[in-house]
């Protein structure tokens, strides 16, 4: 990518969102940041009820990350009114307006828009989403590959950092091992832990490709949630760990959640020759920055 082009991020004070502007930051890009309700320095207030771009638009900007949305599946089914303005009306206005700008638009969708009974789905494969927040996704998406004609769409894994801030897989398990609660595992769903950083670096090289259309950025590998907390504990030595193995179907959830929500990444690691990071090395960094 040419440095001199500008890289607007919304979302920016999210887990993915806040990635990519230290990472496109570190390496010399521009980057236009925004926040909604958490607020963050650096960046820009922004409301995707009320999508403008007047306040955060650069003219160099060349490209737009698009990861705001409200992401938690109950919450977006609980306030489906407002999760449909965010996630669905909010992003079109936005997509439309990107348009019209000629900026080349990354939409960051989900997993979810498939079904979960099998797993690992290809770009290509049938999206039924069981979800109200996976239907959201895929309207988002069918709208880009009907009214736009150059653009990505990114799907990851089960993304997570090491980052004690965020709740998220094995920064929220270990804050439940403090704590001596109990850490309950599904050991009938399985997913595959991405981390951030692969995120945005897998995105960054997708640009330097200048590729279009629909990639899957997702850890080779997959495990049960039961098999990830087992695995992350022994790495850390930790023997009194209170891992609680159940089934998915035993949580309280307002809808149904994927089995198998493992994608296939074949088709991007082939494009980018993209290197995941091990889960052990990610442990291994989490247990430096834990201080552990």
């Amino acid at each position: 990518m040419d440095k001199k082009y500008s890289i607007i991020i919304l979302g920016a004070s999210g887990l993915v969102g806040s990635c990519l502007f230290k990472h496109f930051k570190k390496n010399g890009k521009k980057v236009i940041g925004t926040y909604n309700k958490n607020e963050k320095p650096g960046l820009i207030p922004f409301d995707l009820t009320r999508p403008s771009l007047k306040n955060i638009f650069d003219k160099n900007a060349k490209y737009c990350i698009i990861c705001s949305a409200i992401t938690k599946l109950d919450e977006c089914k609980k306030n489906s009114e407002y999760s449909n303005a965010v996630n669905i009306d909010g992003v079109k206005n936005l997509l439309m307006e990107l348009y019209n700008q000629s900026v080349f638009p990354i939409f960051l969708s989900s997993g979810a828009v498939f079904d979960g009974v099998d797993g690992g789905y290809k770009e290509e494969d049938e999206r039924r989403p069981i979800s109200l927040y996976g239907s959201q996704k895929k309207e988002i998406e069918d709208f880009i590959f009907s009214k736009i004609e150059d653009y990505l769409i990114i799907r990851p894994g089960k993304i997570f950092s090491i980052d004690s801030e965020k709740d998220v897989l094995f920064s929220n398990w270990l804050e439940k091992y403090k704590n001596r609660e109990e850490i309950f595992c599904a050991d009938d769903e399985k997913l595959s832990p991405t981390y951030v950083d692969d995120v945005a670096l897998g995105i960054e090289k997708l640009l330097e490709k200048n590729v279009r259309g629909v990639y899957h950025i997702n850890y080779p590998k997959s495990y049960s949630r039961f098999e990830m907390a087992t695995n992350f504990f022994n790495y850390l030595g930790v023997d009194n760990a209170k891992i609680v193995k159940c089934s998915i179907d035993d949580f309280n959830f307002l809808e149904k959640r994927m089995r198998n929500s493992y994608l296939n990444t074949d088709k991007f690691i082939k494009e980018t020759k993209f290197q995941f990071t091990a889960i052990d090395y990610c442990f291994k960094l989490l247990k430096i920055y834990q201080k552990l």
